[in-house]
This record gives C-alpha cells, structure tokens and sequence, in this order.
C-alpha cells in the first residue's frame, strides 16, 4: 500500500479504475487480524517474490508511481531521490496476501514525503470486513513511528501516500474512505466531523486497466509492463502463452537491457510457478522462436532458481521437522525417566520401544497419566 489518494489526469498512462474516484460505502465491520510485524524470514509467494523483484527498484518502481499519484505530487517530487526503505510494516498473519513497499522522496523544494506501497495479491477483493482501511492506518503510524525514532528532534511528520495495488479478477468492493469504517450516527455526522481520522487510500486496480493501456504506458519500464500484464493474467488465465506471445516486443526490450535475461528469468518463473496451463518446454519454444537463442539462458535460470527455491523450501521444512522431532525425543526421555521412577523393573525393552515410537501427542496422554495410572498396563492404554 502507498499512502495518498487523488485522482490522476486523463492523460495517464496507468490510469486508475473508475470505481476508484467514487466514494465508497459503508462496511460491515468484524474484527482485524492480529499479528507481529516484525521481521521474520519467510520463504515468499510467487506474487511477493516478482513485486519486490520488480517494483522493490526504483527505477521501475518510478513510472507505476508517477502514474497513479496526483499529479501535483508527481510534478513537484525530485524522483531522481526515489528510494526504497527496508522495512515491512504488513502483520506477518498477513503476509500471504499483502507485500509491502516504503518509498522516500525529496520535493523539489525541500522536504520528505514517504509513498507507502501495498500489494493485494488475492484472486479477490478483501472481504467487507476485513478492514483495510484500518489497517493501512496501523501501518501508517508504524512508518512514523520508525520515521520519529530516527529524527527525534522532528515537529512535524513526513506525508504519507498510501497505494494499493490488485490484480484480482472481481471488482474491488471495499471501503477506501477510513471514517466509512466508523459507527456515527447520521444525525451527528456533520457537528463530529472534524475530529475524525479521514484518509482514503488510493486503488490501482489491475483488472480496469485495459492490456493496450499497460502495453502503450509511457511511464512504465519494459520489465514494469510485463510483470504488470503477468500478474494480471498469469495465474487466472488457461490461455495465457497466447497472450503472453502478443508481449514479445516487451519481453526481447527486457531481454535486450542490461542484466535483462535474469530479469526476464525471474518473470518466466513467475509464470510456471502461478499457471498450471503454460509447460517450460512451450515457454522456450516460443522465446527462441521471438527472441533468439539467447533465450536459453533464461530458461536454465529458471530451472536455477526453482531448484533453489526447492532447496529452501525443503530446508525450513527440515529445521520444522527438527524441531518437533526434537521436541519428542525430550519428552520421551521425561517419559521414560518417570516410567521408571514410579514402576521400576516393569519398564522393560518393550515398553521402550513403544515409546520410541508413539506421537507427541500420545506421549503427552502417558505423561499426564504416571500420577493417576495404578498400573503400567493401564497408563499405556489407548
């Protein structure tokens, strides 16, 4: 999510949906997900993965933003000091759905303004109750809290543009006004205005901006356009190499620039990773075939970072794995040691073995049994 919301010109190239301008309604509210913030290293989604790989550098970054800001902003912004900050401010029960972006800019005339970037990357909109708006909130005061701890001697606050971007299939339905959120009577609405929270965060919605748009978008990297098209219809569409075969003049202007076959390489994965439909050996044929031998190159990186992706996959499940064998193995042990304490001789090999091999959560009912059980045979029922 980016934190500002005004509505751009006609003449942009990344234009924002119409139901975007309108205001919307009211919600239903139910309650928020909770969850720390703090980093955590995680093995990300594909969609997380080619967001940040793409839109995480600020020269692809700068077009998607200087498209869908208001355009006094993108005209009174230095984007030659676009930055990214690392930092995630997205509750980590959430990660599967959100990823994150905090960009910082000068404005020509001095001063800071932070963009704050959100990702939804769900085959639909949040529900009604989800609370978006809320959230965006929380992380908002996040970002200034961070913002204040390393400019203590600060009297004012940088701006915030929150921005969130999807690439759903279904029309995006939830509030973007925050007070909507609030339960105020009609009645009173008018008198208590003024003091409450009010931010709206602006939409830009993937699924209302037409496949020419994002092809002709003149503000957009060639890398930006075909990781825009990709995650628009990459993981929803059957058919996807035919569209894909119509962005061949993007994807050999990728190719072409520097470092541009891994950058190529890491869309390509994102494609085989989110559609079932699209076979490698069809996805070379059609590289070579529209941008010469040197596709090879691509397609072995893909194979390179699959297997990577595979190999850290399978390492975090071994450290889980590790973990909770370890975890039996201890309590085992206790087990045993109580066994033996309390019926002696009669903890035999047998008994030993059948330990050994008993679940976590078999192990727990025997070890709450040693002080009830009156026998061996009676603590080791099933």
């Amino acid at each position: 999510m980016m934190s500002i919301v005004v509505p751009r010109s006609s003449k942009l190239d990344l234009r924002l949906s119409p139901k975007a301008r309108d205001p919307p309604a009211a919600p239903e509210l139910a309650p928020v997900v909770r969850g720390s913030y703090a980093g955590q290293q995680m093995i990300p989604n594909p969609h997380d993965a080619l967001v940040k790989a793409v839109f995480g550098k600020p020269e692809h970054a700068q077009g998607m933003l200087r498209a869908v800001v208001p355009t006094a902003v993108a005209e009174n912004l230095n984007w030659s000091t676009l930055s990214l900050r690392p930092s995630s401010f997205v509750d980590l029960a959430l990660k599967e759905q959100h990823t994150d972006l905090l960009y910082s800019a000068t404005w020509r005339d001095g001063g800071e303004l932070l963009v704050y970037f959100l990702f939804e990357h769900q085959s639909a909109p949040p529900k009604k109750d989800s609370l978006l708006a809320f959230r965006l909130l929380r992380y908002q005061v996040r970002i200034w809290e961070d913002w204040l701890a390393n400019h203590q001697a600060a009297k004012s606050l940088p701006m915030i543009i929150p921005i969130v971007m999807y690439h759903g299939v279904t029309p995006w339905s939830e509030p973007r006004l925050f007070d909507a959120l609030l339960d105020v009577p009609a009645c009173v609405r008018p008198a208590v205005a003024p003091y409450l929270v009010q931010f709206t965060y602006l939409l830009n919605d993937l699924s209302e901006i037409s496949d020419d748009e994002l092809h002709s978008g003149a503000m957009l990297t060639a890398l930006a356009k075909l990781a825009t098209i990709c995650l628009k219809h990459a993981r929803t569409n059957a058919d996807f190499l035919k569209i894909l075969a119509r962005w061949m003049d993007v994807a050999n202007e990728v190719a072409r620039a520097p470092n541009g076959l891994s950058a190529l390489a890491q869309v390509l994965c994102y494609i085989l990773e989110v559609n079932d439909h699209v076979e490698r050996e069809a996805l070379q044929t059609l590289l070579e075939r529209e941008i010469g031998p040197e596709a090879k190159e691509a397609i072995v990186t893909i194979g390179q970072q699959l297997r990577e992706e595979g190999r850290q996959e399978g390492r975090q499940e071994g450290r889980r794995e590790g973990r909770q064998e370890g975890r039996r193995e201890g309590e085992c042990a206790v087990l045993l040691r109580l066994l033996r304490r309390r019926f002696g001789t009669a903890v035999n090999t047998d008994v030993e073995q059948r330990i050994a091999t008993a679940s976590i959560e078999q192990i727990d009912t025997w070890t709450e049994r040693v002080l009830s059980a009156a026998t061996l045979t009676e603590l080791l029922a099933d």
